[in-house]
């Protein structure tokens, strides 16, 4: 240590004689809050008690694209009247780099839920928004992510105390006089500033509890379907969850022998509508992916006309599933019509 100081003298000296110079030096080149020394060594101040090495820098802000296309419902939005943070300043997305990565996995979802619940090509809402606040159970979010509901509340814990999200469990009173809860409340920040819950939030009518308690449209039902089918909720799930509308997994489909697609061209044209039903209803359902059993069914009829090889469709239709099932694909239709298009 005494010939590393001594090192470090010895420069410094060197540098403030340079400096000195006027040949080396026309004008002043020092930090004048530092001085030469702060252009070598960080601040020598031990950070203060509370974990402050993974604290969030002041003055960021977040700047992306559209990726949702979702109607104004039921989640409230506050915005900022300031004018927008040049875009030289840090993004949102990268203030938790110094937090751990299941934190920083959980504010990567909210803010993507977040900005899919404002409308797109509003160019001034998405200027000026600054909090998104929306309802959506916790074990939800716990079973998209692949985590336990207890990892997620200890994720949130570290993001609230950043102020990059702010929650709280709200609860109703069922016609029999007991108390549930409804579902957790997120207000998720995507400006620089703290996210903050207003009284204005606690008294929107995110749910009925009680209609949907009668119509069995309840979060319980997708850990069901994860402990019996490994169904995981996928990112238009939630936001579907954000926006008011319940939306709850298919398990009552029956098993299809996928197998038929190599004879569609052999089939009965008579019997081909009814068999490419049953196909693409099935797919639609194990891929949980109902808006999308026309494309689906399309691709039947593309098998049965010739103009897609069956055993080719067969074999990515049931990697597909595979993948989708294990939680390595959240948009399975996506996924396969990019995949026909560039082998196309």
């Amino acid at each position: 240590m005494k010939n590393e100081k001594t090192f470090f003298q010895e420069l410094y000296e060197a540098l403030e004689a340079e400096d000195l110079d006027p040949k080396n030096n026309p004008g002043p080149t020092t930090d004048p809050s530092g001085g030469v020394e702060g252009l070598f060594l960080a601040p020598s101040n031990p950070p203060p008690p509370g974990g402050a090495e993974n604290s969030v820098q002041d003055g960021f802000t977040h700047i992306d694209s559209p990726r949702g296309c979702f109607s104004q419902k039921t989640y409230r939005a506050t915005f900022v009247g300031d004018p927008p943070v040049p875009l030289a300043k840090q993004r949102v997305k990268d203030v938790c780099q110094a937090v751990q990565d299941g934190p920083q996995k959980l504010l990567d979802l909210l803010q993507e839920i977040a900005r899919s619940t404002i409308p797109y090509g509003n160019r001034e809402l998405w200027r000026k928004v600054g909090t998104v606040v929306f309802m959506v159970p916790l074990e939800m979010l716990a079973l998209n992510l692949g985590v336990s509901r207890q990892t997620v509340h200890a994720w949130k814990k570290e993001l609230e105390e950043e102020g990059l999200i702010a929650t709280d469990t709200l609860r109703q009173k069922l016609p029999n006089g007991e108390y549930r809860a409804i579902g957790t409340l997120w207000a998720v920040r995507l400006r620089p500033g703290k996210a903050r819950l207003t009284m204005e939030d606690y008294l929107h009518p995110w749910r009925n509890l009680a209609l949907d308690m009668a119509n069995g449209i309840l979060s319980y039902a997708w850990v069901k379907a994860y402990q019996d089918h490994g169904i995981r909720p996928t990112l238009d799930t939630l936001v579907l969850w954000a926006q008011g509308k319940r939306v709850i997994p298919n398990t009552k489909s029956v098993a299809v022998d996928l197998g038929l697609i190599l004879v569609l061209p052999e089939v009965e044209e008579a019997k081909r509508p009814m068999l490419i039903t049953l196909l693409s209803t099935y797919l639609a359902n194990i891929l949980d992916d109902y808006r999308s059993r026309r494309f689906y069914a399309g691709l039947m009829w593309a098998v049965a006309r010739g103009e897609l090889p069956a055993p080719y469709l067969f074999a990515l239709l049931m990697r597909v599933i595979k993948d989708y099932l294990e939680g390595f694909l959240t948009k399975p239709g996506a996924y396969i019509a990019k995949t026909l298009k560039e082998a196309s």
